[in-house]
């Protein structure tokens, strides 16, 4: 199986390049998952092959907009919000065009359902419908579930609810021309309801309506640990990782059991955080290798 990594979270604070030339020795990674931020999208990393793809997800300058401005978010009912997250979608567009102009496959774009509080399905379904109506050529325009409101929990995202993301994706599906779809983030559907069984279900939920186009792992822990508080959204590694947290949820056994709920999809990965400090490229680099062997690559 060919892997999509999200390697930002892991990579060190120098020797980046050493970092992606030895990521490169990885057979199973065909691809990086690369962050947009709020104030746009970072080059090509140095080290990283040219021939692999791009998955662009847009939850870092999502989230640090969010939190400068509470009405900002594609499903915001403040018209000047929804606006500003649109406008941010299409420097994002743009980021994606400008890395094709440079001769990069990018398979997708990741999408939220920002804001907390105050998400609205109409308002997210209309954004949506507009973001698909750019050229983005093969690139898969795709809803990336992150928890939302529960009665006594706090959210560490608080988006849509996953059913009114699959019901919006759905309805677009055909303007789409079935670029739309769903991506399952393990952690963030876990983080939602404190319970391991989340994710197995979302995807499942996903595949039957027709929606499921990629499965992403991420680990999280009730506990804390040295990436947080209990439930933060801080991509721990699963447990059978060097030096993963032992409270971490995400196991081989959730792994697998989430590789058969989805079938083949289109995008499968994961993304893992790691410390800044205190290890070497190639701890980093054998850590995510770890990742990849539990996930059914090389």
């Amino acid at each position: 199986m060919s892997l999509i990594v999200g390697a930002y979270p892991a990579q060190p604070a120098g020797s980046q390049q050493e970092f992606y030339r030895g990521l490169a020795t990885v057979p199973a990674v065909r691809g990086l998952e690369l962050p947009y931020g709020p104030h746009g999208g970072s080059p090509w990393p140095a080290g990283a092959p040219a021939e692999w793809s791009a998955v662009v997800t847009s939850i870092p300058g999502t989230m640090q907009r969010l939190n400068a401005s509470a009405a900002f978010g594609l499903a915001s009912v403040d018209a000047a919000g929804r606006r500003k997250a649109l406008d941010f979608a299409a420097g994002l567009h743009a980021y994606v065009l400008r890395l094709k102009d440079e001769g990069r496959q990018v398979e997708a774009v990741e999408l939220h359902s920002a804001p907390h509080p105050g998400a609205d399905v109409a308002m997210f379904r209309a954004s949506l419908s507009e973001i698909l109506e750019w050229d983005w050529g093969t690139t898969r325009v795709l809803v990336e579930h992150c928890d939302a409101p529960r009665p006594g929990n706090k959210p560490e995202k608080g988006f849509l609810p996953f059913a009114d993301e699959v019901d919006v994706v759905r309805a677009l599906r055909e303007q789409s021309g079935g670029r739309a779809g769903l991506v399952i983030n393990w952690a963030r559907s876990v983080i939602e309801t404190r319970n391991p069984d989340t994710a197995a279900q979302h995807i499942a939920l996903a595949r039957e309506a027709g929606v499921l186009a990629g499965v992403m792992f991420s680990g999280c822990s009730p506990d804390a640990t040295e990436f947080g508080y209990p439930w933060i959204d801080a991509h721990l590694p699963a447990v059978e990782v060097d030096g993963a947290p032992p409270s971490s949820l995400l196991n081989r056994a959730e792994i697998e059991r989430c590789l058969a709920a989805a079938g083949a999809v289109p995008v499968t990965g994961f993304k893992v955080g790691l410390p800044r400090e205190g290890l070497t490229v190639q701890d980093r680099v054998d850590r995510l290798r770890q990742m990849c062997a539990l996930i059914g690559g090389s």
